[in-house]
């Protein structure tokens, strides 16, 4: 499972440098043709906006795993009690998987929605599903990272309320 969990944060990190790049220079070449050379670089905003769809998906799917998305946790300041403190952080995790799953179900239905209607983008005629796939991915894994979370979350309150300490 360790394996399979490298390989797929390696294509993610690929996704994230390739992707990040891609815009930068797309963004460049297209400021430099029209500021520069006085020509339109048609298009251009059509292919950064597919792959800004998978940069930023993906970068959030990279800090969901992560645990380094941003958060309002501030449960720690007003205690101490690692009781309460897990408690709450489980609350938090199921509340955040409960949303997870019903984002997720969204997502499937929008992206069947957008298979069925066959959209395509203005000037390239790329299909529309190219930019929603990544959302789907995304919300897919974040839920269930959400999930694992929760589980490794409630494993370590069940030895806090026993009086043992979370590693």
């Amino acid at each position: 499972m360790k394996g399979i969990s490298r390989i797929w944060d390696k294509i993610q990190e690929y996704i994230l440098i390739i992707s990040g790049s891609a815009v930068c220079i797309l963004i460049f070449i297209s400021a430099l043709m029209r500021y520069i050379l006085k020509k339109d670089f048609y298009g251009s905003e059509e292919i950064i906006l597919f792959i800004a769809f998978w940069l930023y998906f993906t970068g959030s799917m990279y800090a969901a795993k992560k645990d380094t998305h941003i958060t309002a946790d501030m449960i720690s300041i007003f205690t101490t009690n690692q009781k309460i403190i897990y408690l709450f952080g489980n609350i938090r995790n199921l509340v955040s998987l409960f949303i997870n799953v019903l984002v997720t179900k969204w997502c499937i239905d929008y992206v069947l929605w957008s298979i069925q209607l066959g959209g395509r983008s203005d000037v390239f005629k790329i299909p529309h599903i190219i930019g929603q796939i990544p959302i789907l991915i995304s919300f897919a894994m974040w839920t269930v990272y959400t999930f694992m979370r929760t589980m490794k979350s409630i494993e370590e309150y069940k030895k806090i309320r026993k009086g043992g300490e979370v590693t």
